[in-house]
């Protein structure tokens, strides 16, 4: 039986609402999916200008705020849903991921959002995919994995996936593997660390460094660069998730200093930081968990792949040999998207949706919050449902 899922996440820096449309073929962990992009819809300039406050926004504007972010929400579905060529009767259900590190100085009430799309969309909305995850004792990252597994999985080769996102990390499935044979972590700093460098350094002026271009002017300050990958993160043994704090503020602050103790100015320091992030995928990509001894094809996702200088150390460390995952059939900028589209057919499915040995949770969990859609199409879902989890109680008792 063919299911259509709609797919939608929002990143960290809240720039707008990645879409996809995912065509399903089977059923749990033999599901054959086929995306369908639908591109990105930016959040309005008003929902920017709070994110990119310094303070928290009034509250009589959060109510008018919270529309906003669940109209570009529907307004995003629905493209995906006529990129697809279905309409809201005819799909199934939809996955929402929400950002894994919010930047913005007001916390998003993301169970409305989620109300909102079933609201207006009348499709079923599965939303907070990492939560249940953390109430089973793991950290809800990598979340994605068993997603990008069905994607991405290929019988003739290897794939190594970097995401370079907020922070980047890696995932590698050997070609003929099960989904036990994935496996994946935050390697290390990614976008976040990049953005707020800028920011920072042009005291709030500027906030994305467009292709690298800032970064591409300075020089690498290597014995910055040599003390930064002595981090404990980077040092630590897989797998493990990059916390909120290990490149946050404090580091950020001693990382001006250095710069100023070594006379380098803005383009240094973001040269810098690009390089560690760069270094800090080569390095964890040659650790023998891995697997770097066989033939890998190394594809890229995530924000990071519009970042020009950050895509050529990329590929520096792996011979130059990289290609945006749009050549499989997953659009590099919603690989999330397509994974929460994914991750919703797994929890309709009766199968777990996270991989304990990588979030270190106690076992195998159904994932997210439902927010029911119509009458109609909550009729189906529970059917189905019903159908599908009569045994889940057994099949993924804690271990």
């Amino acid at each position: 039986m063919s299911r259509t899922f709609i797919g939608l996440s929002v990143g960290s820096g809240l720039e707008g609402v990645d879409a996809v449309a995912v065509r399903v073929e089977g059923l749990g962990l033999d599901l054959v999916p086929r995306v369908v992009p639908a591109g990105r819809v930016a959040f309005p300039p008003a929902v920017r200008d709070v994110v990119r406050a310094s303070s928290v926004a009034p509250a009589a504007f959060l109510p008018e705020f919270l529309r906003t972010v669940a109209d570009t929400a529907v307004f995003a579905a629905r493209q995906a849903m006529s990129r697809a060529a279905v309409s809201p009767r005819d799909t199934f259900a939809a996955g929402l991921l929400e950002p894994a590190r919010p930047s913005a100085p007001v916390p998003i009430n993301w169970p409305e959002v989620a109300d909102r799309v079933a609201e207006q969309t009348g499709v079923t909305v599965l939303h907070g995919f990492h939560d249940r995850d953390r109430a089973a004792g793991g950290t809800g990252r990598p979340i994605t994995a068993a997603a990008d597994f069905l994607l991405f999985r290929d019988a003739a080769e290897s794939r190594l996936l970097v995401h370079l996102g907020a922070a980047s990390a890696a995932l590698v499935l050997p070609a003929r593997g099960t989904v036990s044979s994935a496996f994946g972590f935050e390697v290390g700093p990614g976008n976040q660390l990049l953005d707020a460098t800028l920011f920072h350094g042009t005291r709030g002026k500027e906030f994305v460094d467009a292709g690298g271009k800032k970064a591409v002017q300075g020089r690498c300050l290597e014995p910055l660069l040599a003390r930064w990958l002595e981090h404990p993160h980077l040092t630590r043994t897989p797998p493990k998730t990059v916390h909120p704090e290990a490149f946050g503020r404090s580091f950020l602050l001693a990382a001006f200093d250095a710069a100023r103790q070594l006379s380098a100015g803005l383009p240094d320091l973001l040269c810098t930081a690009t390089h560690l992030a760069a270094r800090a995928v080569g390095a964890a990509c040659k650790l023998p968990a891995m697997k770097p001894e066989g033939a890998r094809r190394v594809l890229l996702t995530g924000g990071g792949v519009r970042n020009g200088f950050l895509w050529q150390l990329v590929a520096q460390q792996f011979g130059g040999s990289v290609e945006r995952a749009d050549a499989v059939g997953v659009p590099a900028l919603a690989r999330n998207a397509a994974a929460a589209a994914v991750l919703a057919a797994l929890t309709c499915d009766g199968v777990a949706g996270n991989l304990p040995v990588l979030t270190g949770a106690a076992g195998g969990r159904l994932l997210g919050h439902i927010s029911p859609g119509d009458g109609r199409n909550w009729s189906r879902c529970t059917a189905w449902l019903a159908d599908q989890t009569g045994d889940y109680p057994r099949a993924n008792r804690a271990a």
